[in-house]
């Protein structure tokens, strides 16, 4: 099989000079080819190895070492390319119906000082810019929420539930874990005979499971992925913990991935970029009660009911480090993605800088001062970045989906403030994504798992 030389990428993080040899006349994987030696190695054959060596074959690796060879990947510079047999072909969205604002919220949390913080609401709006969230109703499982955003995304794709070869389902709240929601979601989807399981990636579940999705759809695997990111949070809450109370939300978010042929250049999926940084406290759940997790919960003090000790509860670590941590590595996330290294950023790359310049970001709304601090980092225009914080709050893993779809359906959220700097109303923007538009989905979680992926839209609603 004679490869077709395209510039291209599989991994950014590792910066392989290789280019898409691989792709044979339909655009399947097949073969890696390094352009400096003319190394051709059968995909099949060369098994990949996740972290610093992701998307770099063994066999390669162990031939440049033992002659003595210069690693390829260093001093490299390659930039990555979009796929364009890998699409994003539909998009759903499904929240909460409840809406439940700061001045609710209030009657909900304890152990809240106004004497020392100010009014809750202000004080709300202020650290994280969430104005209102939605909460499920009593007994709705998280499946019921992602079943409506399935369905919309397979309708906007054009195909019918049986056309699925998989579905990648995101979540840490599961209503089920056996069968599973992701299980009672297929049957009820139609999709009974469709490969599925539960990725458990935190707030990155969704932005992993298009990775995953571009692996199986890049690879001719499987023509359509459906990945599903879902979260009923409410139920978890710990509302007398209010700096992790007043940020979360429920909702579920969808994506079809699909192989197209002969879809236009410059439209596709670029490879994804994810990565881990240990951390044991930034996010965890559990019940504080269950020895199992003293490891992860400090000993509960005697004045905590009962009823709180035996419920399964969310803690979260914040402050200044949490929030920078959360800035950088997204940002680190967000370039590597097309190519590059914070130090290009840094420098002013102007390859970078144009293509920043021109890119719609759809960040984890994990909190207002996050997203802020992001877009400043990457030095992106506030209208080029979409922000549905204000009004859904934080979903986790549903976050960067319904995100997506809102941009793509309505546009983008924007606050109106007065002139103390006070919430007067959240209204929406119609500045929808158009097609052929790049899109950046940046996202990091509990664990810490982090990642981003860049979609090249070639339709629009």
């Amino acid at each position: 099989m004679k490869p077709i030389e395209r510039p291209g990428v599989l991994s950014q993080r590792s910066r392989i000079p290789f280019v898409d040899g691989g792709l044979d006349e339909n655009g399947t994987l097949a073969t890696w080819r390094d352009m400096r030696r003319g190394l051709s190695i059968d995909a099949c054959a060369a098994p990949l190895v996740l972290g610093s060596d992701a998307g770099y074959p063994r066999a390669a690796r162990e031939r440049f070492r033992s002659d003595g060879a210069t690693d390829p990947r260093e001093g490299s510079r390659v930039r990555a390319t979009l796929n364009r047999h890998v699409q994003l072909t539909g998009t759903g969205s499904c929240v909460g119906d409840r809406v439940v604002s700061n001045v609710e919220l209030e009657h909900l949390i304890t152990g809240f000082d106004p004497a020392r913080s100010g009014p809750f609401g202000p004080w709300v709006d202020q650290v994280t810019h969430i104005h209102e969230r939605p909460f499920t109703t009593e007994r709705r499982p998280t499946s019921a929420l992602a079943l409506v955003a399935a369905k919309q995304a397979l309708e906007q794709a054009k195909i019918a539930p049986t056309d699925l070869g998989m579905i990648v389902y995101g979540s840490f709240t599961m209503s089920h874990m056996i069968p599973g929601d992701h299980c009672v979601l297929a049957h009820e989807l139609g999709a009974s005979r469709t490969a599925t399981f539960h990725l458990m990636g935190a707030c990155a579940g969704s932005v992993y499971g298009l990775g995953l999705a571009y692996g199986m759809v890049a690879s001719g695997a499987m023509k359509h992925v459906l990945v599903i990111g879902a979260e009923t949070i409410a139920p978890s809450l710990n509302f007398s913990d209010p700096l992790t109370a007043i940020l979360f939300a429920d909702g579920a978010g969808a994506a079809v991935v699909s192989r197209v042929e002969n879809a236009p250049e410059g439209t596709g999926m670029l490879p994804p970029h994810m990565a881990f940084e240990y951390s044991e406290s930034a996010i965890r759940i559990g019940r504080p009660s269950d020895g199992k997790n003293q490891r992860c919960f400090d000993q509960p003090s005697k004045d905590v009911p009962l009823d709180r000790l035996d419920r399964t509860l969310i803690e979260m670590g914040g402050g200044p480090s949490v929030l920078k941590n959360a800035i950088a590595n997204m940002a680190q996330c967000t370039v590597r993605t097309l190519g590059y290294e914070l130090t290009d950023l840094k420098g002013g790359n102007p390859e970078l800088r144009a293509t920043l310049d021109r890119a719609r970001l759809v960040p984890h709304q994990a909190n207002g001062r996050i997203i802020d601090g992001l877009t400043d980092r990457l030095g992106m225009a506030p209208e080029r970045v979409t922000r549905t914080i204000y009004r859904y709050g934080n979903m986790s893993a549903a976050s960067n989906l319904v995100a997506l779809d809102f941009a793509m359906r309505r546009g983008n959220m924007e606050r109106v403030l007065d002139a103390e700097g006070r919430v007067l109303e959240v209204r929406t923007t119609p500045h929808r994504v158009r097609r052929g538009e790049l899109v950046l989905l940046p996202s990091i979680g509990g664990g810490y798992l982090m990642g981003c992926v860049g979609l090249g839209v070639n339709y629009e609603m």
